[in-house]
């Protein structure tokens, strides 16, 4: 999809990092590395720059992220990880049992919850929207389903 306005590459940007962001802590939660989000940003300028067409692959748009939204959903898990664990563990059923769950969408609904509750700058329906379609990058659509009323039932929950 081609840029069309700075409006639209600033979303693309935005979606870019939550990407990233997911991606990193995927990464990290299979090599057990500790969460250094200042180094992990640093890691990635280096890794896009070294490799623009990376960006495609690994983003799914030729768009450099948004750096800082990138840091701050990471330092956001790094920082408050048990509290928001603490939150999606309190939305789920017993159809949806955290230890069966893949360490991507654990990585989905982390991020997501730091973003609608400790770095409200998204409404609920964008978030909701943003990392629904993230979802649907990785697994079905019973996955996202689940992604999307878990959002639902946390906003309900703890807003």
């Amino acid at each position: 999809m081609p840029v069309t306005n700075a409006k639209n590459l600033s979303l693309q940007k935005k979606s870019a990092a939550r990407i990233a962001a997911v991606q990193t802590l995927y990464k990290l939660a299979l090599t057990k590395e500790k969460l250094d989000a200042a180094k992990q940003t640093a890691q990635l300028r280096v890794q896009l720059f070294k490799n623009p067409n990376e960006q495609k692959v690994m983003i799914g748009a030729a768009v450099e992220p948004n750096y800082t939204l990138f840091e701050a959903l990471l330092t956001g898990v790094q920082d408050h990880g048990k509290d928001l664990d603490k939150m999606i563990n309190s939305v789920l059923s017993k159809d949806w049992k955290r230890e069966r769950m893949s360490p991507v969408l654990v990585a989905i609904l982390q991020c997501a919850t730091f973003e609608l509750f400790l770095h409200k700058e998204t409404p609920l329906k964008v978030i909701q929207d943003e990392y629904s379609r993230l979802t649907r990058s990785f697994f079905g659509e019973a996955e996202v389903a689940f992604t999307y009323a878990a959002l639902a039932k946390l906003s309900e929950s703890y807003e």
